[in-house]
C-alpha cells in the first residue's frame, strides 16, 4: 500500500515557479507516478494561493498526480460537500502547541497552516511535508510525522 503524503502549499509553488528545490518536488512526483506514494494537498491551498497565475494551477494538480483533499470546515471559507468537521482534540493540542511556541519565543503557525495539519490528521494520512521550520516544529508538538521533502525522499532510498 502506498504511503499517504500531504504536501504543504509551498511544495507545488516551488515546482510551478521553477525554484531552486524543484528537483526534489520532481522526485516526489516520480514516486507518485510509480504508485509508491499517494500525494495530496488540502483544499486550504486555495487560501494560500488565491490569485492567478498560480491559483489556476491548483486545478491542474491531478495531472501531476497530486490529489486535492478536504480542509477543515470554516464558516468564512468552507465549502459544503468538500470540507470536513474539525476535531476538538486536535484544537486542544494546537492550543497547547501555540502556547509552548510562544513561551519559546517562536511565532506559531497561522490558521491556514494549522488547517493543513488538522485536515491531514482528520484524513489519517501518514506524513506531512513542508520546508517551513515553524510548521515542522508545530507538527511534532501535536504528534504528527512531518519532515522536509529532501529528508522524505532520502528516507525512501
Amino acid at each position: 500500500m502506498a504511503e499517504t503524503v500531504t504536501l504543504d502549499s509551498s511544495i507545488p509553488i516551488e515546482f510551478w515557479t521553477n525554484q531552486q528545490r524543484k528537483a526534489v518536488v520532481e522526485q516526489l512526483l516520480a514516486l507518485a507516478r510509480t504508485g509508491e506514494v499517494s500525494l495530496s494537498v488540502t483544499a486550504r491551498i486555495r487560501e494560500d494561493i488565491p490569485d492567478d497565475p498560480l491559483a489556476s494551477e491548483i486545478d491542474r494538480l491531478p495531472e501531476l498526480g497530486v490529489a486535492e483533499g478536504p480542509s477543515v470546515m470554516r464558516l468564512d471559507v468552507g465549502v459544503l460537500g468538500r470540507d470536513i468537521l474539525g476535531s476538538d482534540e486536535f484544537i486542544e493540542r494546537q492550543e497547547v502547541a501555540d502556547a509552548e511556541m510562544r513561551r519559546r519565543g517562536h511565532t506559531p503557525p497561522d490558521w491556514r497552516d494549522w488547517d493543513h495539519l488538522h485536515a491531514h490528521t482528520l484524513q489519517g494520512r501518514d506524513v506531512f511535508l513542508s520546508w517551513d521550520r515553524r510548521l515542522l516544529e508545530a507538527s511534532a508538538m501535536v504528534g504528527l510525522r512531518a519532515m522536509t521533502p529532501e529528508d522524505y525522499v532520502a528516507s525512501r532510498t
